[in-house]
């Protein structure tokens, strides 16, 4: 009967330790998300092994980067409003960006309006690869970002969809509209109608910036590398 309950207390004691290892392995910033009724599920972000995130970031939910992906200090991505916000390879998040969505879905029921659509699935935020979301730069879903963006410090995306090759100087708003690909947003700028962002000046081999985002994400991403070595 002593030896059952050595054994018993043994066993108590590495589960509680077993539970405290575990929870040490998992980092503070990167947590689930409540339940709710537009969350039935906690999900906890899936992030690939490649991507640093700095201790002073904080990523909650349902929210998927991909491989090379750097995340700087004081960034929020929070996927806790329904809908996944999905990072694709090679991006940066950098210091102070903003990231979250409407409520977009209802118990059973994907609450459109407030979604944007990826090959078919609805995301809260859907960003593609090779951009780069600049300092304090906010972008609220419903939003789409495709391939090879630059979001300048300190500006807003919000219910758009940002084709590829888009340049948004510091600054600049964008609101319910689709930025056609190969063009810049001046800094400052706001845009609130179609119509706008169709007259927007495309980028050419004289534009200033030309090629400046592919300078950030190899920065970045040479970062994101460096910084998960020396973790």
């Amino acid at each position: 009967m002593r030896t059952s309950n050595k054994l018993m207390v043994g066993l108590t004691i590495a589960s509680i330790a077993a539970k405290v290892l575990e929870k040490s392995m998992i980092p503070g910033n990167i947590k689930k998300n409540t339940q709710t009724t537009f969350n039935l599920n906690r999900d906890y972000p899936v992030m690939d092994a490649s991507t640093y995130i700095h201790p002073y970031a904080s990523v909650i939910g349902q929210v998927n980067i991909g491989k090379d992906v750097f995340v700087g200090p004081f960034a929020s991505i929070r996927g806790d409003e329904g809908l996944r916000i999905h990072i694709s390879d090679a991006c940066n998040v950098q210091d102070g960006v903003v990231l979250h969505g409407l409520k977009n879905f209802e118990y059973t029921s994907v609450v459109f309006e407030n979604a944007v659509y990826h090959d078919g699935n609805p995301y809260s935020i859907y960003i593609g690869d090779n951009v780069s979301l600049a300092h304090q730069c906010h972008i609220h879903g419903p939003a789409k970002i495709g391939k090879n963006v630059f979001v300048g410090m300190q500006s807003l995306v919000f219910d758009c969809h940002i084709q590829e090759n888009v340049f948004i100087e510091p600054g600049a708003k964008v609101i319910g509209v689709t930025v056609p690909a190969n063009c810049y947003i001046p800094a400052g700028k706001v845009i609130t109608t179609q119509e706008e962002a169709d007259n927007l000046p495309a980028i050419t081999s004289t534009y200033k910036y030309a090629g400046y985002n592919k300078q950030v994400v190899e920065v970045n991403t040479e970062l994101a590398k460096g910084y998960k070595e020396d973790q």
